[in-house]
């Protein structure tokens, strides 16, 4: 996984944070894993458990929740994690998060030295969980995280679902294999969408470039339109200032690419378009693969490369191998593009697959 650097300090209170909107928390009182609070024209999910975290969740009433059945390997499985999600309620706002605060210990069953996973680490949606926001090493004692959000977590126009991976259990003679929080705490707010202002973004890959095209409304006369591109998403950099509605990026190589525009008024004040990504894939020309995918809005577009004629499939499934689209291409040669309407899909890491000529092509994308 590629890591982002966040602020982590154990045991440490959250001065940071005073004054700071409370988007979501969950205090875990009761027998109940909702959230206890959201913020104004937010929504939050209870918090659950991966596939492969295989025990029963337990309740204190007072002090925590947890579940046994974590792995004992020192590596992440991508299956094994605590999970939950924060949205703005409506398409009429986007979501801004800032911060997070997770108080976290393993169980304190057993000998001295405790039972349950003895690492943490978590990660999100917004990149398909490839980043790690942050992490930790566990005791049998309540540490308080705060994490730091990055700037792709601003200015969201659909939720964000975290994951907290845990791991590299050891269960202690009468022990418990128990991952515990007594709270989670997500800073932000929901601001309502200005109709007045708006940049729609679009980009189009192939194996050479990226194709971005846009449209802005209701900025005012002196507007500073500034491209951007970044590999993490978090991280922008600045490629040229732009005036027209048209670029193309021809030093992309290999791999995912974040493109997004930022607005610099007169005043002062900015305005970013929502972020788009595109998959360059580094297929040589001889082989049947996918080079690109990129998602505008309900569409999927896919960069392939046919080297010859004959019958080509072309499908989509989740991650657990669910299929969810499948077409047959025949008659095609060389570098083509395919236009999928994928329709309402929950917001996830999908995998399209082509087979044919000799060979089958992957990628996954984030819709």
């Amino acid at each position: 996984m590629k890591t982002i650097t966040v602020l982590v300090i154990a045991g440490l209170c959250v001065s940071a944070n005073t004054g700071a909107q409370t988007a979501a928390a969950w205090n875990f009182t009761g027998n109940s894993a909702n959230a206890n609070t959201t913020g104004a024209n937010i929504t939050a999910t209870a918090v659950t458990f991966g596939p492969d975290v295989t025990g029963g969740a337990a309740f204190n009433g007072t002090d925590y929740y947890g579940i046994n059945g974590w792995p004992a390997s020192a590596t992440i499985d991508p299956n094994a994690y605590m999970t939950f999600t924060v949205s703005p309620a409506s398409s009429s706002f986007n979501l801004t998060l800032t911060s997070m605060t997770i108080y976290l210990r393993r169980s304190t069953t057993g000998t001295a030295a405790g039972s349950g996973p003895q690492n943490w680490q978590m990660s999100s949606s917004v990149d398909g969980y490839t980043s790690v926001l942050a992490s930790g090493t566990l005791t049998t004692s309540y540490q308080t995280f705060p994490v730091t959000l990055p700037a792709a977590f601003s200015n969201l126009s659909s939720g964000v679902t975290f994951r907290i991976y845990a791991d590299n259990e050891v269960t202690t003679s009468g022990g418990s294999n128990r991952f515990i929080t007594d709270g989670i705490t997500v800073y932000g707010s929901a601001n309502a969408i200005l109709a007045t202002e708006s940049i729609d973004l679009t980009a189009t890959g192939n194996a050479q470039a990226v194709d971005l095209q846009w449209q802005t409304i209701g900025f005012g006369e002196g507007t500073t339109f500034l491209l951007q591109r970044s590999t993490d998403g978090a991280q922008f950099t600045n490629l040229e200032s732009v005036s027209g509605n048209t670029a193309i990026d021809n030093t992309v190589t290999a791999g995912q690419w974040f493109y997004r525009i930022e607005a610099q008024s007169t005043d002062g004040s900015s305005y970013f378009s929502p972020i788009v990504t595109v998959t360059i894939n580094g297929n040589s020309a001889g082989v049947a693969g996918i080079r690109g995918v990129s998602v505008q809005g309900s569409l999927v577009r896919t960069f392939l490369h046919l080297p010859d004629g004959g019958t080509y499939q072309l499908s989509i499934r989740t991650m657990d191998g669910q299929p969810l689209y499948r077409t047959e291409m025949s008659g095609e040669t060389g570098d083509i593009t395919t236009d999928i309407g994928f329709g309402t899909r929950a917001h996830a890491v999908y995998v399209v697959t082509l087979v044919g000529g000799g060979a089958t092509s992957s990628r996954e994308f984030v819709y």
